[in-house]
């Protein structure tokens, strides 16, 4: 079954609500802030906004995706981009997993990719190959569950930790509207004994457990507020059967 990302489309507010063109917005202006050195790998790159956005700053760019649309779009895009911007950015239809590229890059960005993997590894052994030394890794999940019928996996900041964990040194995580925002390092070799430290596990909890607490905050206020809602209609309902 195809997956059709339509982020363009939600970056600039054509489709979905208000809530989701803001949301889109914060979580890819973030991930073009995160990114460090000049040479750029989007993995997932969809209709390449995040790859015109990038090359717009004289970053040099590869976006690659599976969707033969998404690719069409993202090159219909570029085409309307000036002259310098479109010879920074090269669209590429191929599964990063099997691609045999040799050319490293100073950071690769995993934008709403990796719950898609029902093995992460696959794809994270993967970027660290094609990262630099101490090349950067721009990771963006949705935070929880998220009803999708492809998403394969369901993250927190422990569970993804612990994934990137073998290859990458966890440096930042921040929530954006709900999306798990990570940026990682590259180790120098990959770790033998797979696990975390206890204080970076620490933290990772904490961090759930912040997040839980506001979730369960903002759910008992939404709660209040229909009940509220719904007692006021009813209070109406009955003056007008008198």
């Amino acid at each position: 079954m195809t997956i059709y990302d339509r982020v363009n489309e939600r970056y600039y507010g054509l489709i979905n609500s208000s809530v989701s063109h803001e949301s889109t917005r914060a979580r890819i202006h973030w991930i073009c802030r995160a990114v460090t050195g000049r040479k750029i790998l989007d993995v997932g790159c969809s209709q390449g906004i995040t790859s015109i956005l990038l090359a717009r700053e004289g970053l040099s760019v590869t976006g690659v995706d599976l969707e033969v649309e998404s690719i069409r779009y993202a090159r219909r895009e570029l085409a309307k981009e000036s002259a310098p911007v479109r010879e920074n950015v090269h669209f590429l239809l191929t599964d990063v997993t099997e691609w045999k590229a040799t050319n490293l890059f100073d950071t690769v960005i995993l934008g709403e990719i990796l719950e898609h993997f029902a093995n992460p590894a696959i794809l994270l052994r993967q970027a660290f190959r094609l990262l630099k030394e101490k090349g950067t890794l721009v990771i963006t999940v949705p935070y929880g569950y998220h009803p999708f019928y492809d998403h394969k996996q369901t993250f927190y900041a422990g569970n993804l930790g612990v994934s990137l964990d073998p290859w990458f040194e966890v440096n930042q995580m921040e929530l954006q509207h709900k999306y798990l925002c990570c940026t990682a390092t590259k180790r120098q070799k990959v770790k033998a004994d797979g696990s975390p430290d206890t204080t970076k596990l620490m933290a990772w909890v904490e961090f759930d457990c912040k997040q839980f607490k506001s979730l369960e905050v903002k759910h008992l206020e939404a709660m209040s507020q229909r009940k509220a809602t719904y007692e006021q209609a009813l209070q109406q309902l009955r003056k007008q059967s008198k």
